[in-house]
Formats: structure tokens, C-alpha cells, sequence
């Protein structure tokens, strides 16, 4: 049910460095905004760990902008909005990917939401933004490991929570190999996209899905220069494009020997509670061209290590209406679909 916004104060900072301090100064009593289509609508929908006493403006501090160059490669800013990055020519000559995974969203997201608020927001799960007790709200339990688990919850499991982490851009910056700058109290750190996202951790005391300090804001998304010949390629699957996230989603990028795969990196979104690589599909595509059998062993590979939840529901899609895999093991088969698709999408 969603309430009114409660009140809360204003800051604008002047620079990174007063960004951090203020956010040193008030501690779990502030966040981060720019784009704010994920933060507000936690603060709407009342979730009681996400009622920030102040918000931190960083919208003016100069972190907008996309650059590319054949040496630094792409450089984006955390404030960059996502059609920015959408419509930028460089990063759809050499970042397919990139571009499709900001691309079929609705204009009122991709004209407000931002590179860096993409990346690092809250994990969906109807428990945590309904404000249930879970463990990212406060409490000690994860709701969706024995409840209605169908859809925003993981497939390839868990410890503390089973929510998923919503971002399409995510997933094509695990694939392209990108890394983030981190601005804090001791000044900028570089994190690898597997550090900055490594699933549930505990940070400064809190279920998080990232590693953002209390008072760390990420400001610049740094994506290599791909090989030559790299090709790349996104894909996903949702039921209501309009206004819902992906089943599953797959970044995909790849060089090529001739036909052959000499190099590829494949990763899944959408599944668990942070982009999931798929090792043993990478290590079977390699040498091998993209036929339709090898492209259907691929996915084959890639979903091979999944562990969908079930749930003892009765009624939509419970046991009672015929189905038999009861809880969120359909979208294992959804999930091959899409590494299928992502995969043709190389060819052409």
C-alpha cells in the first residue's frame, strides 16, 4: 500500500568531497539521490530502513557525461541519465550490449533514472517493498525462501535473502568486464563489477547486495576498450514491458577465431541476488560456432547449476491448478530462452 512521502530535509552538496562528509556526518539518516526512481519509491511505499531524515543531491557535482576513447575505453559518469548512454554513438558502435540493455524501457524511466542509481539499487522483493520484517528491513527472516516465491526471487539460491537484483545494466557491464570508481572519506577506490555487486553481504551492519559504504558514493562506470571483432549482444524476457523487470535477462560478449568462439564472457540477470557468470557455458563455447546445437548446449550449461525455490501456495500457478513445479522453476526454462536468443543475436 503506498502512503505519502514522509517530510525529509534537502542537502546540495558543493563537491564529492562535501557529498561524502555530509553523508559521514548523518550516517544511516541519509542517502544518496539523483535520478530517485528507486529511492523515492521505497521512501513512498513506507519501507522502514529506506526513510532517509535527509536526501544528498549529487545531480550538480559534475558526474554526468559519457567520453570514450581507443585507449581508456568507455567512461561513464553516475549521473549520466540511461538514455544518454542510450543514444551515445560509441557505445553503440562498440558496446551492443550496453545500448540494449537501456533500451526498451519506458521513456519516463530512461529520461530520469541514472547510470549509477541503475546499478546500485535495491533489490526487488514484494516482502521487502511491501515492508515486511525481512532481513534488508530490519528483521530476521527471508520471506521468500518458504513464500510465494514466482517471481523476483532467485534461482540459483541463497542465505539471507532470495530477492534478485533488477539491473539490465548490470548484467552487460559483468559481461563487458567493466569496473566503477568509488569517491569515500579516504578518497577513490576502483572496484571490479564482481566486488562492487558480490550477492548478500553485511554492510556497516546491513543486508546489502552491494559493497557502498554508508558515506561512499559511486561516481564513474569504466568499461575496457573490447577486442577486436568483439561482438555483444543482451537479452531478456519480461512479462509486461511497460512497467515490470525481466524473468531473466543475458549479456553476452564475445571474439571470434573465424567462426569459432575464441573468448567469451555470458552472464545472467535476473536470477539471483547479483549477475551470475556462467562459467561451464563460457568454457563450452569456446572453439565451437555458434550453431543451433551448440548455441542449445550453451544454455544448456549455463542453467545447469540452478536451484529454483518452490512454495505450498494454492491457487495461481499452486499445485492445485495442475502445476507441477510450484514456485519460481519456470523461469529456469525462461532463462535458457534467453541465453538462446542472446546467442543468435551474435549471428547477426
Amino acid at each position: 500500500m503506498r502512503y505519502e512521502l514522509n517530510k525529509f530535509g534537502y542537502l546540495q552538496p558543493a563537491s564529492v568531497a562535501d557529498a561524502v562528509n555530509m553523508l559521514t556526518k548523518y550516517g544511516d539518516q541519509a542517502k544518496v539521490i539523483a535520478g530517485g526512481t528507486d529511492l523515492l519509491y521505497r521512501m513512498k511505499d513506507g519501507v522502514t530502513f529506506h526513510q532517509p531524515k535527509y536526501v544528498v543531491d549529487i545531480t550538480g557535482l559534475g558526474l554526468s557525461g559519457v567520453t570514450y576513447d581507443g585507449t581508456n575505453g568507455l567512461r561513464i559518469g553516475a549521473t549520466t541519465l540511461l538514455s544518454t548512454v542510450q543514444s551515445d554513438p560509441n557505445v553503440g558502435q562498440y558496446y551492443n550490449a550496453i545500448k540494449q540493455a537501456t533500451t526498451g524501457h519506458p521513456s519516463q524511466i530512461v529520461n530520469q533514472a541514472t547510470a549509477g542509481g541503475n546499478i546500485s539499487q535495491e533489490v526487488w522483493c514484494w516482502y521487502l517493498r511491501n515492508n515486511f520484517d525481512c532481513w534488508r528491513n530490519g528483521g530476521t527472516v527471508c520471506y521468500a525462501a518458504n513464500g510465494d516465491n514466482r517471481y523476483y526471487h532467485s534461482i540459483f539460491g541463497g542465505n539471507l535473502c532470495y530477492a534478485v537484483h533488477a539491473s539490465d545494466l548490470s548484467t552487460a557491464l559483468f559481461a563487458m568486464n567493466a569496473s566503477v570508481t568509488i569517491a569515500g572519506p579516504g578518497g577513490n577506490r576502483t572496484a571490479t563489477m564482481d566486488q562492487f555487486l558480490p550477492g548478500v553481504s553485511i554492510v556497516d551492519g546491513h543486508v546489502k547486495e552491494n559493497t557502498l559504504h554508508y558515506n561512499e558514493i559511486l561516481t564513474q562506470i569504466n568499461v575496457p576498450v573490447p577486442a577486436s571483432g568483439t561482438k555483444s549482444a543482451f537479452f531478456r524476457v519480461t512479462d509486461r514491458d511497460a512497467i515490470d523487470f525481466p524473468f531473466a535477462s543475458v549479456a553476452v560478449s564475445a571474439a571470434f577465431s573465424g567462426s569459432n568462439v575464441s573468448s567469451v564472457s555470458l552472464v545472467l540477470g535476473h536470477v539471483a541476488t547479483k549477475p551470475i557468470r556462467a562459467t561451464a557455458a563460457q568454457s563450452y563455447l569456446v572453439g565451437k560456432s555458434l550453431t543451433e546445437d551448440v548455441i542449445a548446449g550453451a544454455a544448456d550449461q549455463a542453467l545447469a547449476g540452478a536451484t529454483p525455490l518452490t512454495h505450498s501456495a494454492v491457487g495461481a500457478y499452486g499445485t492445485q491448478d495442475g502445476y507441477s513445479t510450484p514456485g519460481n522453476a519456470f523461469r529456469v526454462y525462461i532463462a535458457k530462452g534467453a541465453v538462446i536468443n542472446a546467442l543468435r543475436l551474435l549471428n547477426s
